[in-house]
């Protein structure tokens, strides 16, 4: 892959708690950093659960390696209007220069 390959300005966020001024707290995504990367659809289906269809799809993202912030499984990108749970990073080659981010789209985290 070329870093002119990756042509889609995503948002890592990360879930945090926020005091709502009434002693307790609320819960609301964060934008950690703003990166550049690839988006790759692998896979999608429908599942009938709890009466109705949910629909499952699932991408691969490529992106260069970072570790400021480290990626991880209980954060999720943005691209546009859409939110891409992260299921698995993955190290490509071992060598901290590509990251394969396995994500899923359409669901709850």
């Amino acid at each position: 892959m070329k870093t002119g390959d990756l042509r889609k300005q995503l948002a890592l966020q990360s879930e945090q708690s926020t005091p709502d001024g009434a002693g307790g707290y609320a819960l609301a995504w964060v934008t950690l950093a703003t990166f550049w990367g690839d988006i790759t659809p692998l896979s999608g289906n429908e599942i009938y659960t709890s009466g109705h269809l949910e629909g499952h799809v699932t991408h691969k993202i490529t992106t260069r390696w970072r570790t400021d912030p480290a990626i991880t499984t209980d954060m999720r990108l943005v691209y546009t209007n859409r939110a891409f749970n992260i299921r698995a990073v993955l190290n490509d080659g071992e060598n901290n220069q590509w990251a394969h981010i396995l994500v899923e789209e359409g669901v709850t985290q």
